[in-house]
């Protein structure tokens, strides 16, 4: 005889049972624990050597403070980034290809690699404010900017950003369209943070910031990504540009994908800024008044002449009128002639001469 398997027979209605139905339906406690069930159920494993989100949220943390103590130091920075880096990888007990694995791994989850970051940059400011290490952020001035006022942070993008070296996540960029706020001759710098996961020798990424402006004008900047923690692309609009309103800012950074041997490291851009620097307008300050405008004397006898006031003159009266010029012809006595038959006389007193010719004539 063939065993049959044994069914589960449901109540008719279908469903559960009742005493499931109570157990689950009953209270929104327990739907909440069914949900959470089924998708942890349903969730697909991570792959082999790729870090859970609590483990990659801890290793992140302490990179992050890692790279901070590392900027604090007077000597190399690159040196002491890589021993506190290799530092924290002994930390957690893991190496440097599972961390630029998970890096990767979360960085195609976009929501993943958000939710981990809110918490990573939370903890962040904590330790740092613990350590000492947010004494550099306090001296930023432009830490404390609004997106009001004449010098602005217009930043609407997110805070932080991964960058790895593949053909879909190798560039990050954004635009912005200009608004009422905007005006002509804005200057503006765009601020961020980099930080390279491991050191490579292709470690290099562009960004660059593009401006468009009306008649079909674009001016743009461009700055190469390195070693340096923050990064700044400045820029100013020419003479000629000063006076064309401007319609839209955009900005990328890319990171380029290397060779099959060696490829740069996945880079990480956090606390970005646009700021926005309206141009200063000079102010012409009023001239005094001048106290000879005020006088007891009639305004005409001073300011006007005779042909102002609409008087008639005559040819004679105008020629006189007109300011002539006076020449004084002064003839000076040399006391001592030169005759060029004579050659050059020596010296003499005026009074021994007089005396000289007053005897000859007697």
């Amino acid at each position: 005889m063939r065993k049959t398997a044994p069914s589960l027979t449901l109540p008719r209605g279908g469903g559960l049972p009742q005493r499931l139905r109570s157990l689950f339906c009953g209270s929104w406690k327990g739907a909440a624990f069914l949900l959470s069930f089924l998708l942890f159920a349903c969730s697909p494993p991570l792959p082999n050597g790729i870090l859970g989100k609590k483990k990659m949220t801890d290793v992140l943390v302490d990179f992050h403070l890692a790279q901070g103590m590392a900027e604090a130091q007077n000597g190399n920075t690159d040196i002491a980034r890589y021993k506190y880096i290799q530092a924290v990888f002994r930390k957690h007990h893991i190496t440097e290809a599972q961390f630029d694995s998970s890096m990767v791994y979360y960085s195609g989850r976009a929501e993943e690699l958000n939710h981990i970051y809110k918490d990573v940059v939370t903890r962040v400011r904590v330790q740092a404010e613990r350590m000492g290490l947010e004494a550099e952020a306090a001296r930023d001035q432009f830490a404390s900017l609004t997106s009001e006022g004449d010098t602005a942070n217009i930043w609407l993008g997110k805070d932080f950003a991964c960058i790895v070296p593949n053909q879909v996540q190798s560039v990050y960029n954004f635009q912005m369209k200009a608004d009422s706020t905007f005006r002509l001759g804005d200057s503006f710098l765009w601020r961020f943070k980099s930080q390279f996961i491991a050191r490579s020798m292709l470690n290099e990424a562009i960004a660059q910031l593009i401006f468009y402006y009306e008649e079909d004008t674009v001016a743009a900047v461009t700055e190469l990504i390195r070693t340096s923690p923050m990064n700044e692309l400045r820029y100013s609009p020419s003479r000629e540009l000063e006076d064309i309103p401007l319609q839209s800012v955009a900005g990328f950074i890319y990171l380029p994908e290397g060779t099959s041997s060696d490829k740069p490291k996945p880079l990480l851009i956090s606390e970005m800024k646009l700021i926005r620097m309206h141009k200063k307008q000079i102010e012409m300050e009023p001239m005094p008044i001048d106290t000879l405008d005020i006088d007891s004397l009639e305004r005409d006898s001073l300011l006007f002449s005779p042909v102002e006031k609409g008087v008639r003159l005559t040819p004679q009266q105008m020629r006189e009128s007109q300011p002539r010029e006076r020449k004084i012809h002064v003839v000076k006595e040399n006391p001592n002639p030169i005759h060029p038959e004579r050659g050059i006389p020596q010296r003499q007193n005026r009074n021994n001469r007089n005396n000289r010719n007053n005897r000859t004539r007697r």
